[in-house]
């Protein structure tokens, strides 16, 4: 597979079509695996705040608890709606950059009316895929909880090796899902046909997957960093002087007025990025099913 010209094209479509740049920012309300940078987080612990805990401290509990569980339902609420915004913006995405390899343009409409019958195979898939997660992740801590436990923290030495291994095979999964969200949209396959010619491809071509996997890793990372570095800039001071006391609400109430300043430029920006990246990921599909320039076909299952 030519990588030069799978970036050039996807950045050539990702610039002449803006349309996808809002499918892009849609894109992004599911999060994404390639551009950890973005999933920027902050933890705090008990004192650092103390405006905040003499207020929840003054609460009666019955009061404290109600308003746990509205924020969990709040949670919930915004969780699923993330989820089917991001999934339209995924299928839109996709079938756009699909459209636009083959016919040289598409446009906004046009994108999103291609990918909408994808939706409920893409939610399937992105369902199937959380809720093995989920198991695997208690799994992992049932059997690092007990191997520490069993062994007098024993096993604890040994468990640390396998957690590193977790992160390029987490790396690699990613890779792959992105091979099914193609099949799904672009051959238009059912979910579980999809994972087996996503595995196909992937098995077939896992040297250019790889490296093609690392150069959207890297591109989404520092262009990630690049784009949220404004808001990190003047998030950093805000909270460190809000941990302070309460001099610092001056400080909070500053960041919090450039970063709506801002934002317009961070959902622009973070469209583009998502964007190319997601358009490469569909270019490379395209290009190792046989179905674009450079191809290396390789046959559907019988």
């Amino acid at each position: 597979m030519d990588y030069g010209d799978v970036l050039t094209r996807a950045w050539g479509i990702t610039w002449k079509n803006k349309g996808l740049w809002i499918l892009g920012i849609l894109a992004g309300c599911s999060g994404n695996a390639n551009n950890p940078s973005q999933n920027f987080s902050y933890q705090t612990s008990r004192g650092e705040f103390p405006i905040f805990d003499r207020y929840f401290e003054s609460l009666p509990p019955e009061t404290l608890w109600l308003i746990i569980a509205g924020l969990i339902c709040l949670a919930l609420i915004v969780v699923a709606i993330f989820l089917v915004l991001g999934t339209l913006g995924q299928t839109g995405l996709i079938a756009g950059v699909n459209h636009a390899d083959e016919q040289g343009a598409v446009s906004l409409s046009q994108a999103w009316n291609l990918g909408l019958p994808h939706f409920w195979r893409m939610l399937g898939m992105t369902l199937l895929v959380g809720a093995a997660v989920l198991i695997l992740a208690f799994l992992v801590v049932v059997v690092f909880f007990f191997g520490t436990v069993l062994t007098l923290g024993v096993g604890l030495a040994c468990l640390i090796p396998l957690a590193c291994l977790l992160v390029p095979l987490a790396i690699f999964a990613t890779m792959y899902l992105k091979f099914v969200q193609n099949s799904i949209v672009v051959e238009k396959r059912p979910v579980l046909d999809s994972f087996g010619r996503a595995w196909q491809l992937v098995q077939a071509n896992l040297g250019p997957v790889i490296v093609m996997g690392i150069i959207l890793l890297l591109v989404g990372a520092i262009g990630g960093f690049i784009v949220a570095l404004p808001l990190i800039v003047v998030a950093v001071p805000a909270v460190l002087a809000l941990s302070a006391g309460e001099t610092g609400q001056g400080y909070l109430v500053a960041a919090v007025l450039c970063g709506l300043v801002y934002l317009p430029v961070l959902l622009a920006a973070s469209g583009v990025l998502q964007t190319f990246v997601n358009g490469a990921w569909t270019l490379s599909y395209r290009r190792l099913a046989g179905l674009g320039s450079t191809a290396v076909a390789v046959p559907s299952p019988s």
